[in-house]
Formats: structure tokens, C-alpha cells, sequence
């Protein structure tokens, strides 16, 4: 990884604080430091006589975060928190809230006591794929320190908020020294630091650059796109045949796109099914690029997969396991009973049974979510996880969390899915939305209700009518049966199915019958 600092745009930032939204774009920009709402940075400031932190806010963008999307807290009153025995996220957040200059500044990151405590003016924070493919190992801190030396402190896994602070805290107090430029966090990320905006960023570059040269001087870096002679679809247990071996044909025998032999009325069963286990309609995307189906058809599928994900994090989006193949009631018994064994006595909400992420070996990586953004999320979020996987495998063994502590995860930072839903009224539906430009309001008001929209029109200028995740502008001769059936398999593979009809062409509206169908609003309860 190649550090992408500019010494003539670092001197156009006018503050200190455009300076660290500038360089935390600069990790942003990388797609393999950050996963969807991940990673955090911070900044010690002197003003008005008191020392101040600045810390990303939560849920920003890292790769699109401004000054104002930084929180200003006063830092004693933050570092004085870590002198306490024990302090729960709630009341972890209550405090934030108290020590913050301004009462309508973003909510700080939950690593903030994390950054407060580290005694460097800069601080940066990611959960680089190269790294935890290193630590997410059978024997993670050897090969930790086999890639670091003395230049990283390992910090077993904690749960993020005020006992990982602690656990930091503690580490950092009784091992640092001169030469330690950043932390490893088991089965979380890697932390950097440094007194100068260039040191501390260039030592995130340098040390994720160790973990790619490690896992390369290792034979374990490049991922083979190979397929099995033989796939047959995995079963939830696994299924004879998947735990070994097993020929391998080259990329050319595998079609570039997925699922030819399935139709879009599978796809959208396949929504219904989860929605339906879900108890709530939702979005689905499919992803059919040779990484993902070369995936989906790994010999060793059902056990690597099947071991948890790469960091609790992931749970969040993806759920800790994906399900292989298409039966959702399998995957649901399996996850109450996941629930069962694993769930705190005093929880009080506990996570859907339904899956969000498939992996199937006509159709690839299968996302599904409340909505297009989330659907796009948690299928951006499990990428990672393939690849961290897949070289963590390559290394040694990939290994994940106990399911208790992947649960505990999932719960904790679970819940803005009803968070959207209670927002928009069609959240996770999709809308067809013929002569779109002519119904271009129409299209607008279902977009801001949460539904998706497949907008159809013969002017190409419907492709660019939103920029939305959650909109998909189509080309289409409603008169034409062989461009609807296009239009209806792309729409399909982009959201998983049909919802709402607006139009009134009887062409149109016979072709869509079998998807409104299969529609779960409409076979809800």
C-alpha cells in the first residue's frame, strides 16, 4: 500500500482540523483499511486554554468526512473516565455528551476514550483486511509478531467501548516504547499514531504495508480464481465432498455472470423467503463477478464460511454466518438456535433468524437489506471478509470469535434497521416506475419513503434521473416483450424483485404479474 500524502494539498488545509478531515479522507480512499462506517481518527487541539479531542463522529464516512464531521470534547474530562472500574456504552455515551463543547456536534465514536488516552497528538484507526488476515489466524499473535516486532503492541480481543480503552490503556502503559508506532486489536483492527499529521498517517500506510509483505513472502497474498471440477451446492452442515480437495478447471469454463441457469422468479422466491423470516420486506442485490462465484464454489466452502466473521463488526451487517444455497428454513432453525445458545438472559431484542448474505455457486454473494444502501453494505462488508479469509486460510487457518462473542456484537450495535423502517414507510420495497421522467414526482416521493425504484423510460436520460443507491434508471421499449424481459432480469439481480406497479402498459404489466406475485407485502402473514 503506497501512501498517497500530497505536501501541496496537506498545505492548502487552512486548520489543523481540515488537516485531519483531509488525511482521513486519504484512509477512506482505501478500500481495504475501511469497511462501511468504519474506522476513526482524532486530533489534540490547545483552545481557549484547554485541551481539546476532536474524533470522528460516529457512522461518518471516512473517505467523505469534513472538519464538521469531527467532535469536540474536552480531553480531561474524557481521559478522567478511564479511572473507573466499570462503565457500560450508555453511560459511556452519556459522558461524551457532557464533555463535548458543542451540545449539536456529531455523536463521538465509541473508540473515543480509546483515543483520548493514547498520548500522541494524532491517532488513527482502521480495520485494514491485510492485518486481520494476519491476526485472524490459528496462531495470530505469533505470526503478529513475526510481521511487527517491537513496532506494534498486541491487545487480545475486547469488546470496543470502555473495556477495550482499558485493555489498551493498561497494554500501552506497561509495554511501550520509543519504537512502538501503533496496536494491533485481535479480531477488530490496527490503531497508528504519531505528532505530526504525516507521521501518524504514513505510519498507518507503513504498518498495513507489513501486513501485505508478510502474507505475500508467505504464498498467501494472491487469491486464485480456480472453480472445483465438481460444485455441487453445499448443504447449512456442510454436505459430503466440501472438506477437501477436489480437481480444479481454469477461469475460462466459468461463465462471467452467474445464475444463467436460474431464472429471476428464483431470485425473487428467494426475497420473499428472506423477508418473510425477516418479518419485514427487504432489499436484495447479487453480486455474479468471478471473485464471488470462485468463492461460493471453494471446495473448503462450508467450513471456512462457516467459522464466524473476520471481526464482530461484520456481524452487525452480515450476520455471523452466511447461508449457503437457498434454504432459508434451514438457515433459520440454525439461527434460533444460535439465539438460543448464546443470547445474554437479560436481552431484551434480539436479531431477525433471516439471512443477509447467500452465497450460492450459480448466483455468486447474495446481500440483502433493509434498504439498497444497506443491501450494498453488507455485501460491500462480506468482500472483505472473503478476502480475509481466504488469506488468513492461505497463511495458516482462519479462525473467528466464540459465537457468544460475535452475538454480543451483534446486539449491542444491532438495531438501525428498525431505526429505518420506523423512518420510511415502504423501507425494503420496490417500486417499477414506468415513463419515469413523465413521473418524475412519483418516482421522488418513493424514494424518499425508503422504497427502491426501477424507473423505466425510452430517454436515456432516465439512467441519470437520481444518483440514489437506491434507484435504477433503465432504457426500455415497453412495447418491446425481449427489452422488458432484459429490463425485468436486471431490475431483479439489482433489488430481488417487484413490489409496486406504477403503469399502466398492459405489456408491462402482464410481464411483471409473476414477480408482484412473489412479492412478501403481498404474502406477509
Amino acid at each position: 500500500m503506497n501512501s498517497l500524502w500530497d505536501e501541496k494539498e496537506a498545505g492548502r488545509c487552512a486548520s489543523e482540523l481540515e488537516l485531519r478531515a483531509w488525511t482521513s479522507r486519504l484512509l477512506g480512499s482505501e478500500k481495504a483499511l475501511v469497511m462501511y462506517g468504519g474506522g476513526n481518527t482524532s486530533v489534540k487541539l490547545r483552545e481557549d486554554g484547554e485541551d481539546v479531542l476532536y474524533v470522528k463522529g460516529s457512522g461518518s464516512d471516512l473517505a467523505r468526512v469534513t472538519k464538521e464531521n469531527f467532535a469536540p470534547l474536552r480531553l480531561e474530562a474524557v481521559k478522567s473516565l478511564i479511572g473507573l472500574d466499570a462503565l457500560d456504552n450508555e453511560r459511556m455515551a452519556a459522558e461524551f455528551r457532557a464533555a463535548l463543547k458543542n451540545p449539536d456536534s456529531p455523536r463521538p465514536s465509541i473508540e473515543t476514550l480509546l483515543h483520548a488516552i493514547l498520548p500522541f497528538k494524532w491517532v488513527e484507526h482502521t480495520h485494514a483486511d491485510a492485518v486481520l488476515a494476519v491476526a485472524d489466524t490459528r496462531h495470530g499473535e505469533q505470526h503478529v509478531k513475526a510481521a511487527y516486532g517491537d513496532a506494534v503492541l498486541i491487545v487480545p480481543y475486547r469488546h470496543s467501548g470502555f473495556e477495550l480503552a482499558n485493555a489498551c490503556h493498561d497494554i500501552f502503559t506497561r509495554a511501550a516504547t520509543p519504537r512502538t508506532i501503533g496496536m494491533v486489536l485481535m479480531h477488530h483492527g490496527i490503531f497508528a499514531f504519531g505528532d505530526t499529521a504525516r507521521e501518524s498517517y504514513e505510519r498507518m500506510i507503513t504498518l498495513v504495508s507489513r501486513a501485505e509483505d508478510y502474507l505475500k513472502s508467505h504464498h498467501a497474498w494472491d487469491i486464485p480464481l480456480r472453480f472445483p471440477s465438481s460444485s455441487p451446492l453445499p448443504l447449512q452442515g456442510g454436505g459430503p465432498g466440501w472438506g477437501s480437495g477436489g480437481g480444479a478447471t481454469p477461469i475460462p469454463t466459468i461463465p462471467l455472470q452467474g445464475g444463467r441457469s436460474k431464472d429471476m422468479l428464483a431470485l425473487a422466491a428467494l426475497r420473499q423467503d428472506i423477508s418473510l423470516a425477516a418479518g419485514f420486506p427487504m432489499v436484495m442485490t447479487v453480486s455474479s463477478d468471478l471473485f464471488s462465484l470462485a468463492f461460493s464454489r471453494r471446495p473448503d466452502l462450508a467450513s471456512l464460511s462457516r467459522r464466524g466473521p473476520a471481526t464482530p463488526q461484520h456481524a452487525v451487517f452480515t450476520k455471523r454466518l452466511p447461508m449457503l444455497g437457498c434454504e432459508v428454513a434451514s438457515f433459520v432453525k440454525d439461527y434460533r438456535q444460535y439465539l438460543a445458545g448464546n443470547a445474554p438472559a437479560d436481552a431484551t431484542r434480539l436479531p431477525d433468524p433471516a439471512p443477509r448474505i447467500v452465497l450460492d455457486p450459480e448466483w455468486g454473494l447474495i446481500a440483502a437489506g433493509v434498504n439498497a444502501f444497506h443491501a450494498d453494505a453488507a455485501a460491500e462488508i462480506y468482500r472483505h471478509s472473503m478476502k480475509i479469509q481466504a488469506r488468513a486460510e492461505a497463511l495458516d487457518k482462519y479462525v473467528s470469535l466464540p459465537p457468544r462473542e460475535v452475538l454480543a456484537a451483534e446486539i449491542e450495535y444491532g438495531g438501525f434497521e428498525r431505526a429505518v423502517r420506523s423512518k420510511d414507510a415502504l423501507a425494503g420495497q420496490v417500486a417499477l416506475v414506468g415513463s419515469a421522467l413523465a413521473n418524475r414526482d412519483k418516482v421522488r416521493a418513493l424514494l424518499d419513503q425508503g422504497a427502491a425504484v426501477v424507473g423505466l423510460d425510452a430517454d436515456p436520460a432516465v439512467t441519470s434521473l437520481h444518483l440514489r443507491p437506491g434507484y435504477l434508471g433503465l432504457i426500455c421499449d415497453t412495447a418491446d416483450h425481449d427489452q422488458i424481459k432484459a429490463m425485468l432480469d436486471r431490475a431483479v439481480r439489482r433489488f430481488g424483485g417487484i413490489d409496486l406497479l406504477i403503469s399502466a402498459n398492459d405489456t408491462l404489466s402482464a410481464a411483471c404479474k409473476p414477480l408482484l406475485e412473489l412479492s412478501p407485502t403481498r404474502n406477509a402473514g
